[in-house]
């Protein structure tokens, strides 16, 4: 059967972090099914970002997830609905995420709100993170404002439903590390 979402398999790579001493394992399936088959190319960014994040803040160990602050320069829903997810972003740890939209670095992409630029801080350590260039472009914002959510003639819509597959398929095709600009910051 055709996988429309390109929903991974079980066996499919995971970010895994912890709650106490319990280990938790988010496959991007599991983003989708929480944010909705519109935010794929938001699971495709947060799932790459997180292990990004992950390796450079603790290497070694997995990230306590009640641990783990966040400071956000798109807020956009699918972004939201994943940290919400894997953070408990909106409930329990609220006070671990900070939206800051304005006064951003410049060489982070621009979004329709803000930038795609993050900050993660982690037991003293903290990372900036925004994807490197060719990925979050003025095609990007032009299909985003014009298409989303499911605006348009079907013409358009399957124009904008194979941009956005084939987005993810860049964007899980990369390596994380390959895929962001990190910079190591005072905390």
């Amino acid at each position: 059967m055709s996988n429309p979402y390109g929903i991974q398999p079980r066996h499919a790579p995971v970010v895994e972090l912890k709650e106490s001493d319990c280990p938790l394992a988010f496959t991007r399936d599991d983003f989708i099914r929480y944010a909705g088959p519109d935010q794929i190319i938001a699971s495709a960014l947060m799932f790459q970002m997180l292990t990004c994040a992950s390796a450079a803040l603790s290497p070694d160990d997995l990230i306590e997830r009640n641990e783990l602050k966040i400071q956000v320069g798109f807020p956009g829903p699918g972004v939201t609905d994943i940290i919400e997810l894997v953070l408990r972003g909106s409930t329990r740890n609220a006070h671990n995420i900070t939206v800051k939209t304005e006064d951003l670095p410049m060489e982070a992409p621009e979004a329709l709100i803000g930038r795609f630029y993050f900050e993660f801080e982690y037991r003293g350590k903290r990372v900036a993170l925004w994807p490197v260039d060719g990925y979050f472009t003025d095609e990007f914002r032009s299909m985003v404002k014009q298409f989303q959510p499911r605006k348009g003639d079907e013409a358009g819509q399957a124009a904008y439903q194979a941009f956005k597959h084939g987005m993810v398929a860049k964007l899980m095709a990369a390596e994380p590390q390959a895929l962001f600009n990190v910079k190591t910051i005072a905390s």
